[in-house]
């Protein structure tokens, strides 16, 4: 199989499953390296198509889903309660900004679309090797989120609302 032809298959197979696809799994089933699988994932990239690497595989960001920002502060200990909103109302978690006063915009993926992933997310986070990063900006941060509708992110807006969560937004973020 040569190379376009594969990562045409990789592209298939991301898109057609459920949950993230790990590389090692994509290297098995086209017989190839996982070394080789990354760098078609970074042609992929650069051909347009939006892969995000996840800590549980890869995943194609689905241009047809309504996407919102939304400005929280919270405490660490409510990062899950947080995340469990977002995901029991229908919604995923794409990322996490924050606005350092020192290193500015800092963005990193989150792809948190389940209470599975949320609670890897806070078992990384409680392990001690990393801290979450809304605790550089005393709990201040943004996400991205989405879901299959504008009603189903009006829905998490509100609830997030009713806990305290949700902040209005600053213009920066939207530049």
């Amino acid at each position: 199989m040569d190379g376009e032809t594969r990562r045409s298959r990789i592209i298939d197979i991301i898109r057609k499953s459920d949950n993230p696809v790990s590389g090692t799994s994509l290297a098995k089933e086209l017989n190839v390296s996982r070394q080789v699988i990354v760098t078609d994932v970074a042609l992929i990239r650069a051909n347009g198509v939006a892969i995000t690497s996840t800590n549980r595989g890869y995943v194609i960001n689905s241009e047809n889903r309504c996407k919102r920002i939304i400005k929280c502060r919270h405490t660490d200990d409510e990062i899950l309660d947080e995340l469990f909103t977002i995901v029991d109302n229908g919604g995923c978690a794409d990322n996490i900004i924050i606005n350092h006063r020192y290193y500015n915009r800092l963005e990193a993926p989150l792809n948190v679309s389940s209470r599975r992933g949320a609670k890897e997310f806070m078992e990384a986070i409680e392990s001690g090797k990393s801290k979450s990063l809304s605790s550089a900006t005393s709990g201040y941060h943004y996400h991205v989120i989405s879901a299959d509708s504008e009603e189903t992110l009006d829905v998490i807006v509100e609830e997030l609302k009713e806990k305290g969560y949700l902040l209005p937004l600053d213009d920066w973020i939207l530049q």
